[in-house]
C-alpha cells in the first residue's frame, strides 16, 4: 500500500462545497445530458427488475437527480450520502419535483453503512464509488446490505476504454503525465485539484471489479456502455451539444460496453439456500 496525506477529500469537505455543486450541474447535467440519463436511469432499472412499487437504495445520491427519476419510474426510493450540503440539494430538488414522498433521504457513509444487512433487493450507485478513496469498504458494505437474490448496479468509470487509451497516448506524446497516479488492486486513480480540495478519481478494471465481487458472492450478470467519453466536459462550450449527440447516439447503438468510458455493470447475490425438510444442508 502507498502511504497517503490526509487530504480535504478524505473527510468529504469536497463534497460539502455548492462550488462542487455548481460544477457538477455544469459538467453532467446539460439539457443533451439530462435527456440521456432520462433514458439510461430507467433502462437500468429495468434490466436489475425493478418493478413500479418496489424499494430501491440510491447509494451515494448527491443532489438527487437519479433519485428523482428512480421516483419517476415508480420506485420507492431510500437515498443516502455522506455530504449534509447534497442532501440539502437533493431534498430541495425532489420537493420542486413532486416526489419528495417517494423518497427517504438519510445521511450515510458507504465505507461503514448503518443499514441492515440483506436489507435492499435493488441497489444502484451512480457515479459514486470512483470518488471513494477506500472503494474496498464500500462494496463491502453494498454487498452485505444486498439480499439473496438481490441486484446491485455501479456505474464507474472503466480502465482501458477508447477514452483512457486516448487521454493516455496523447499524454505520453505530450509527456504530460498524471501526477501522483497509482495503480490500486481495482484499477488506477489520480488525486485532483477541485474548487480548492482534493477529489479521487478511480478508473475501475472490469475484470479485478468482477473478482472481488466475487469474493463477496455476488457474480456479474449485466454489463452496458453508459457515457461513450466525457472529453466534453473538458472541450469548448460550442462542442459540448456535439459531443454528448456523439454519447447518445453510442448509447442508442449498444456499442461494445468495453469501449465506453463510463459503464454499468450488475451483480446478483445468489439465492438464499433453502435446507432440505429433513434440516440436513443440500
Amino acid at each position: 500500500m502507498v502511504d497517503r496525506p490526509e487530504p480535504a477529500a478524505l473527510r468529504g469537505d469536497v463534497f460539502e462545497r455548492e462550488e462542487t455543486v455548481a460544477a457538477w450541474d455544469d459538467d453532467y447535467y446539460h439539457p443533451l445530458a439530462a435527456r440521456y440519463y432520462d433514458r439510461a436511469l430507467p433502462d437500468m432499472l429495468t434490466a436489475m427488475g425493478v418493478r413500479p412499487g418496489d424499494l430501491v437504495l440510491d447509494a451515494g445520491c448527491g443532489p438527487g437527480v437519479h433519485s428523482i427519476r428512480a421516483a419517476r419510474f415508480g420506485a420507492k426510493v431510500k437515498a443516502i450520502d455522506v455530504s449534509s450540503v447534497m442532501l440539502a440539494h437533493a431534498r430541495a430538488r425532489a420537493e420542486r419535483a413532486g416526489v419528495s414522498a417517494m423518497i427517504d433521504f438519510a445521511k450515510d457513509d458507504l465505507t461503514k453503512l448503518s443499514l441492515e444487512p440483506g436489507a435492499f433487493s435493488f441497489i444502484f450507485s451512480w457515479g459514486v464509488l470512483i470518488h471513494v478513496p477506500d472503494a474496498m469498504s464500500a462494496l463491502d458494505h453494498l454487498a452485505r446490505s444486498a439480499a439473496p437474490g438481490g441486484k446491485l448496479a455501479l456505474h464507474i468509470l472503466a480502465k482501458d476504454s477508447l477514452d483512457d487509451m486516448i487521454e493516455q497516448g496523447l499524454r505520453r506524446l505530450l509527456r504530460k503525465p498524471l501526477k501522483n497516479l497509482e495503480e490500486t488492486p481495482l484499477g488506477r486513480g489520480n488525486w485532483y485539484d477541485f474548487n480548492g480540495e482534493r477529489l479521487w478519481v478511480q478508473r475501475f478494471d472490469i475484470g479485478k471489479l468482477e473478482r472481488v465481487m466475487a469474493e463477496r458472492d455476488l457474480r456479474l450478470v449485466g454489463r452496458r456502455g453508459a457515457e461513450f467519453s466525457e472529453f466534453q466536459r473538458r472541450a469548448p462550450k460550442l462542442l459540448r451539444p456535439l459531443l454528448l449527440l456523439a454519447n447518445r447516439l453510442a448509447y442508442d447503438l449498444r456499442l461494445p460496453a468495453a469501449l465506453f468510458c463510463t459503464q454499468i455493470v450488475i451483480f446478483e447475490k445468489p439465492p438464499e439456500r433453502r435446507n432440505r425438510i429433513d434440516g440436513s444442508a443440500p
